[in-house]
């Protein structure tokens, strides 16, 4: 140790004693220590550590001077640890300042200099791919057609044992040069290829490539056939019917997937910066940040046992960066933390940085979390220390990163993940597609008896179920198929006439029925149609009706109970044969005896095919002349005009 400047990437630091004896007693020197290379940062490991406890100090600079912002001061058995220079010192150096006291010395310190190598320029190249992309630069396939894609990059310096990674756009990755990848979904999907070195100074898992290939590739997913249906499912024997084919293609979306991060472990040190970064790329190629509002917020999964040491910054594709979190809380942790000179991970929290929030992390509440138990910030979102105002104008797309730097060799942790919400009224890049299909046609049969466009007539020959193949070929050369049936039923099968019943109360609409030889009614018909509202399932032949509410809820004709007569104690009007065959017996009450009353029966649809006016002249009175009614539902109406009776009763005939 001695005044003075140095410049070297290697050999030892000590005391002024060097490796055998103590310092001195009043001494007060500053040395600062450069690397050789510009880029370059100085990195001290301190390896054996002693001073006089609280009177002779070390005290390490980030920079070439002792005005540069300081990493710590140290005594004791305190020792450094491993001591970076900082990635925003412009110089690389670290400046060392010592003073003992007059009394008493120690063995000193034994440091071994090193420098952190600047990241290399790595640019990814995609070499070629199996298929082709075409004019536009794009590769189209089918939903599970492999592809491969084969890729290199060009390094500065070397690229011995360096890493490949594809991002394949739809969350998945594969590491290789040369990958085979396919896709189960139909979309557009970006990829892009991640090369690491072994450079670790600077990024836990390799220096990054910094550029995107954005390689687009489209993925053709099945046309909607809807429409393409037979005029009639069921043909009697010997009839024909027509199958029309639609194919609307279907459109690919971009849908961008968030990128994700890695898990990165903070371990002890003392200045060393650690990142980790994600790879932004759904924006538009010149789309920037222009107002802090577009980025809603930060969030982090971490966990550190000694929040008083971590300066959290966000940095911006173009090295423009913010202050999140400021070295506050001392022994506070973050998340549950493990506080027990293991590695073993703890249990991290979420904390997001926003500036919609309106407190600053370091002054948050805090809870009991970890091992040992101790406090711990309440998880949440909290203002960051500087404003996003510093990263205007950066692009969105590209690598943003969090470093956090660690300035004291005292704790560890974990990033177990992080994230960058921006607004998402930002514009996405639009790689919407809708390939055109070039082709359209039905498989050849020998029941096809016309052709016309993509309506063919069909005439089966037997009885049975027939299918007929649409077949579609888009422009990505991808084939997909719909196939419609139909049964013809078997020969001297009579036909039956259903009613649609849209409200499924098994009454159907006898305004709307087809005529079918099948045994079965179709899907959404019934046999029955005396529905007199298909709308509602609460109205049908077998509902009960309520008097006076204005609706006819069992389909008599008459809002009320069967048979009731006004102005009169009459109990009822009973009809003794219902259903009946021939003949209707009615059971009068005696205050019609000796009068006359008005017959008439209708039809379903309300048409008039019985009329009389008869005498009562006993309780019991008898309608005949029925039998060649068909067998069916009817109302009857009584009536009296003189005594203002009318009564209505639903009837069958057997």
């Amino acid at each position: 140790m001695q005044n003075g400047t140095i410049s070297t990437c290697s050999g030892m630091f000590y005391d002024s004693g060097g490796a055998f004896s103590n310092y001195a007693s009043n001494e007060n020197y500053t040395l600062t220590i450069c690397p050789e290379d510009e880029g370059q940062r100085i990195r001290l490991d301190f390896i054996d550590f002693q001073t006089q406890l609280n009177l002779d100090f070390i005290t390490i600079y980030d920079g070439d001077d002792n005005t540069a912002s300081m990493i710590g001061s140290f005594t004791g058995v305190s020792s450094p640890g491993l001591v970076f220079a900082g990635f925003n010192n412009p110089t690389g150096c670290l400046t060392i300042e010592f003073t003992s006291n007059a009394t008493g010395q120690a063995s000193g310190w034994e440091a071994n200099i090193s420098c952190a190598q600047p990241c290399q320029d790595i640019t990814a190249v995609l070499d070629s791919t199996l298929p082709m992309p075409n004019n536009e630069g794009i590769i189209e396939v089918c939903v599970g057609d492999t592809i491969n894609l084969n890729g290199s990059g060009v390094f500065e310096v070397d690229g011995t044992d360096a890493t490949y990674t594809w991002l394949l756009g739809d969350g998945n990755t594969v590491d290789g040069e040369n990958v085979t990848i396919s896709y189960n979904q139909p979309g557009v999907y970006l990829v892009n290829l991640q090369i690491r070195d072994t450079n670790m100074d600077n990024f836990m898992d390799g220096c990054p490539s910094t550029n995107s290939i954005n390689q687009v590739i489209r993925v053709s997913g099945i046309p909607n056939f809807g429409g393409t249906e037979a005029a009639d499912a069921t043909l009697c024997f010997g009839d024909s019917t027509t199958i029309t084919g639609v194919a609307n293609p279907l459109t690919l979306v971009y849908n961008c997937p968030p990128p994700e991060s890695e898990e990165t472990f903070l371990p002890d040190g003392s200045g060393i910066a650690y990142r980790t970064c994600i790879n932004v790329t759904c924006f538009g190629p010149n789309e920037v940040l222009t107002d802090v509002s577009q980025i809603l917020d930060i969030c982090m999964n971490i966990e550190h046992s000694y929040s008083g040491d971590l300066d959290i910054f966000l940095e911006s594709p173009t090295g423009q960066e913010v202050r999140l979190f400021d070295q506050a809380g001392g022994g506070t942790y973050f998340g549950g933390a493990n506080d027990d000179e293991t590695l073993m991970p703890g249990i991290g929290e979420d904390y997001c940085f926003s500036m919609s929030a309106s407190t600053f992390l370091a002054d948050a509440p805090t809870e009991i979390n970890g091992t040992p138990p101790r406090d711990s910030w309440i998880p949440g979102t909290y203002l960051p220390v500087e404003s996003f105002n510093a990263l205007l104008g950066s692009p969105l797309n590209g690598e943003w990163c969090v470093r956090i730097v660690d300035n004291l060799a005292i704790d560890n942790g974990y990033i177990f993940s992080w994230e960058l919400n921006f607004d998402p009224a930002l514009d996405l890049q639009d790689f919407t597609y809708t390939p055109q299909i070039n082709a359209q046609s039905w498989d050849a049969d020998s029941s096809i008896t016309e052709i016309n466009g993509n309506t063919i007539t069909v005439a089966p020959n037997s009885a049975g179920e027939h299918c007929y193949t649409f077949r579609t070929v888009d422009e990505f050369g991808c084939e997909y198929t719909e196939e419609v049936c139909v049964t013809m039923t078997e020969e001297g099968q009579p036909p039956t006439t259903f009613y649609e019943d849209l409200d499924g109360d098994g009454y159907g609409d006898p305004n709307s029925a087809i005529v079918d030889c099948s045994d079965t009614p179709p899907l959404g018909y019934v046999v029955n149609g005396l529905d007199c509202n298909d709308a509602n399932n609460q109205i049908n032949p077998d509902a009960t009706d309520s008097e006076g509410n204005g609706v006819d809820e069992n389909c008599d004709g008459v809002d009320g109970d069967l048979l009731s007569i006004d102005d009169l104690s009459i109990n009822s009007i009973e009809i003794l044969q219902n259903p009946f065959k021939d003949n209707i017996t009615l059971n009068l009450p005696e205050q019609l005896i000796g009068s006359k009353i008005d017959v008439v029966i209708y039809d379903m649809s309300g048409r008039s095919i019985y009329n009389n006016t008869l005498d009562c002249i006993a309780s019991e009175m008898k309608i005949t002349g029925l039998s060649t009614l068909e067998k069916s539902q009817y109302f009857i109406e009584i009536s009296n005009e003189a005594i203002g009776l009318k009564a209505v009763e639903k009837i069958v005939k057997h």
